[in-house]
């Protein structure tokens, strides 16, 4: 009985830091991708501003 409680208990701390985890994994995977896009979004445009002052 008291097993089942201890086993219980593992099964509800692994799904929570588990979905913590992800919520972290996905939290940093979007920070990178602003940073991407303020770096080297900016360039694009430049780029094609300059391509169109050229024609």
């Amino acid at each position: 009985m008291h097993c089942k409680k201890i086993n219980k208990a593992f099964l509800w701390l692994k799904r929570k830091v588990t979905i913590v985890m992800a919520a972290v994994m996905i939290g940093i995977s979007n920070v990178i991708y602003e940073e991407e896009k303020m770096i080297h979004g900016d360039f694009i445009k430049t780029e094609q501003k300059q391509e169109k002052d050229s024609d």
